[in-house]
């Protein structure tokens, strides 16, 4: 987990292929990464301390990183992030320079780009293509907890199951492979909603017997799209 440099020219380029940061200019992305770093985690590794994400920001450049928080004494778990690549983290610590308590976990071997806190305020003064990139970021991010919010005050955990493949589906009806959960195992999928493994396996065997979906081991594929619709608009 240990960052280590990484040619520039090269990081340049891979930074400047991701969402968002496709139209900053050569020199942007150079003044950007002049402390920067690249950061590999194992799949399943961990970072328990605060401290990692308030001294240091991090962009994901490939794989995924679980955002969560954990109850010491019950062991449960609850998934408020799936970060993928052009995802940021740690962007409560960027914007109030707190200690923020949460947990990281690595969902597949991740490639991180790592450059120090101060730094990436400084692209905040003086880079405005970062701060039209930031502004919606984090608009996004506060839409994402409101609706977890709403969901697990309003709806059942059969509703927020539904809704959970309906959100990740395809962009077609065509498409049947989820998108960003794809073979995560039911575990991990019911830490997203906010209930247990049991709960969970309930509703994906009924999905599974409806032919709405087709499982196999940690894999869940949409088999029905619009019986999945259906069912979720009557929910």
């Amino acid at each position: 987990m240990d960052g280590k440099p990484k040619d520039k020219k090269e990081l340049q380029e891979q930074l400047g292929q991701l969402d968002g940061f496709t139209h900053f200019s050569d020199m942007e992305l150079k003044e950007m990464l002049a402390q920067a770093r690249v950061d590999t985690w194992k799949k399943g590794a961990q970072s328990f301390q605060g401290d990692k994400t308030l001294h240091r920001f991090y962009i994901v450049l490939s794989g995924r990183v679980k955002m969560y928080q954990i109850d010491a004494k019950t062991g449960k778990e609850y998934t408020l992030f799936i970060n993928s690549p052009g995802d940021f983290f740690d962007i409560i610590c960027l914007l109030d320079g707190q200690r923020h308590e949460i947990e990281i976990e690595a969902l597949d071997p991740i490639t991180l780009l790592s450059t120090p806190m101060a730094d990436a305020r400084e692209w905040i003064k003086k880079h405005p293509n970062f701060n039209r990139l930031l502004l919606p970021y984090i608009a996004k991010k506060m839409r994402t907890l409101e609706e977890k919010a709403n969901d697990l005050a309003l709806f059942d955990t059969w509703a927020r199951t539904l809704k959970l493949f309906v959100k990740h589906a395809g962009a077609n009806a065509h498409d049947s492979e989820l998108k960003l959960i794809n073979n995560l195992s039911h575990s991990e999928i019911a830490k997203i909603i906010g209930t247990s493994k049991n709960v969970i396996n309930r509703h994906i065997q009924k999905l599974k017997e409806d032919h709405i979906l087709h499982v196999s081991h940690k894999h869940i594929s949409i088999k029905d799209m619009q019986g999945l619709l259906s069912r979720f608009r009557h929910r």
